[in-house]
């Protein structure tokens, strides 16, 4: 169990404030995220627990704006390594992020990866949008260590297209038949990356296997794939969403150990989203606890899994299986609420053991018990705070 501090507030470069989502469908609206608010720094791997649809996948979404059309933000911030508002910059912008600062390893990699692309054009389609010229560069220089003929003639095109990128003789020049090659050194170039990324996530054979297709490999080997894409062009931050869904407990160690791995040698940052307690303490420095689109407690994974405060986080505890434990797993009672009419005040009073008058009428404030453990409950506040 990974033992992490809370982070000081000059250390914070990801922060979420006051957010509140909601989704327009037909028959009303779906209130999904309720004020999250949570920060973390560099270097850190942060876990965002829940069941499922209590709002892990769509707050970490709403980061790279990768919504669904009838998502409405109705209010809060995003700030990341000291940037505006996240939610407020312009598409293209956002765009220059996405996948160079900010990557994710989404959860079903079979439906994720593209079925008519070999795995090195995956890989390095984000290479090839971020680092165009670069690997275009790189891509002349093999061609002439290898000793095209054309080499000397596509450098001074390159060199042309860095100083006029809209020169008209150079427009022209690229519709020639002979110097049609010009156009394929980026991918070429990518693709050799490609190789170097699927090697460093431990792929075996990465030269053969960047040039498959995603049916070709197993469960495991395509969940590493997705963390090479997220890989390829170094962000600064990896959002895995269930990154040991659908593998086998070997590939789970192996992906786990994977990402400890990135911390150590590159300082990435993670933000690992699960309803897995076991990969939560397995790995993580600090946790966020959600129910039904609210934060229920947060703080370093050692204080959350010994001392835990919120009746919803330690009935997730008491239904944990130790192996040599004797004793009948306990159930939360009820079920979790619909949010097209969620409860007032803290939306899990209808299944909490301890719930008061108050807690039906007014959400609780975040109320903060010891250094960086902070939760959101009555039993730990004043009716006036």
């Amino acid at each position: 169990m990974s033992t992490g501090e809370s982070p000081s507030e000059d250390e914070v470069f990801l922060e979420i404030k006051n957010l509140h989502l909601d989704f327009s469908v037909y028959q009303g609206t779906v209130q999904v995220l309720d004020g999250i608010e949570l920060s973390m720094k560099r270097g850190e791997i942060f876990g965002v627990v829940g069941e499922t649809g209590c709002g892990k996948t769509v707050t970490t979404r709403s980061i790279v704006r990768l919504l669904e059309s009838n998502a409405v933000i109705d209010e809060g911030t995003i700030t990341f390594m000291g940037s505006e508002n996240l939610l407020k910059i312009p598409e293209d912008e956002m765009a220059k992020i996405r996948g160079r600062k900010i990557s994710i390893i989404f959860q079903e990699p079979m439906t994720s990866l593209n079925p008519t692309m070999r795995i090195a054009d995956q890989v390095g389609e984000g290479i090839l949008l971020h680092f165009r010229d670069d690997m275009l560069k790189k891509g002349i220089e093999l061609a002439e260590k290898r000793g095209s003929p054309l080499a000397g003639l596509h450098k001074r095109l390159l060199e042309t297209e860095l100083k006029s990128p809209n020169s008209i003789l150079l427009k022209l020049a690229r519709r020639i038949p002979f110097i049609n090659g010009y156009n394929k050194y980026p991918r070429n170039a990518s693709r050799i990356d490609s190789v170097e990324i699927l090697r460093d996530v431990g792929m075996p054979s990465p030269e053969r296997i960047a040039m498959e297709y995603p049916h070709e490999l197993s469960g495991g080997m395509r969940q590493r794939v997705l963390i090479a894409i997220a890989l390829a062009c170094q962000p600064d931050l990896i959002i895995a969403d269930e990154p040991t869904t659908a593998v086998d407990v070997t590939t789970q160690a192996k992906i786990l150990n994977l990402l400890l791995k990135l911390r150590e040698e590159r300082g990435t940052s993670i933000l690992v989203i699960t309803h897995n307690l076991g990969l939560i303490a397995e790995i993580c420095d600090r946790v966020c606890v959600m129910y039904a689109g609210q934060i229920a407690e947060i703080g370093d994974v050692v204080d959350i899994f010994n001392h835990p405060l919120h009746p919803y986080t330690r009935g997730l505890m008491r239904a944990i299986h130790n192996i040599g434990d004797n004793k009948e797993l306990e159930e939360i009672p009820g079920n979790v609420p619909i949010l097209l009419t969620p409860p007032s005040g803290c939306r899990f009073h209808p299944r909490c053991p301890r719930v008061m008058k108050i807690c039906s009428e007014k959400r609780p404030t975040l109320q903060e018990m010891e250094t960086g453990h902070k939760v959101h409950c009555w039993l730990y506040q004043e009716e006036d705070a």
